[in-house]
């Protein structure tokens, strides 16, 4: 990985963990427009570097929630739970193309549709389907098994051999 891009996901990942800060007292101040601000400077500021550094992927999302967050920042769309949901999940996608620049110095095949609709309906006053989150690890496969059968109720003891062999053919 480049020095570059090295310097980008460490100075993205110091930015994340200011918004993580920032969410936390944003529950305390809902609607605060001084942190909101400072919210939307570091997607700003994501999604700049982004463009300059040509991951396109990254790019869309955080154009997606800086839009939205330029709306709330200006008071022109509240804060609503589910705004405030689809915004957690930008950071998850975020996190998560971080990552894969991290580990190959690409974006990767990581997909923020799901999420950028969400925001883009959102933005535009249309409540859209909750989006996944962060691409996860496959499921680990279900194993199922037969159920065993019953035991066989306990039959009486038979004294006599010769009954016993009579019974059992």
């Amino acid at each position: 990985m480049s020095a570059l891009i090295a310097e980008f996901v460490s100075e993205s990942l110091e930015n994340l963990e200011r918004v993580d800060q920032d969410f936390v007292a944003l529950e305390k101040r809902p609607g605060d427009r001084e942190i909101l601000a400072r919210i939307f400077r570091a997607v700003h500021t994501l999604k700049g570097s982004c463009g300059f550094l040509g991951f396109s992927r990254l790019e869309a999302l955080a154009h997606s929630a800086e839009s939205l967050l330029g709306m709330l920042r200006d008071g022109t769309r509240p804060l609503t739970p589910a705004i405030t949901t689809a915004l957690l999940q930008t950071l998850d996608g975020i996190r998560a193309s971080l990552a894969a620049i991290t580990s190959t110095g690409q974006e990767g095949e990581v997909s923020h549709a799901a999420v950028i609709a969400r925001l883009d309906a959102l933005r535009d006053g249309r409540e859209a389907p909750a989006a996944p989150a962060a691409p996860a690890a496959p499921a680990a496969p279900v194993i199922t098994r037969e159920p065993e059968p019953p035991p066989a109720p306990p039959q009486p003891a038979i004294a006599d051999p010769a009954e016993a062999l009579r019974r059992a053919l």
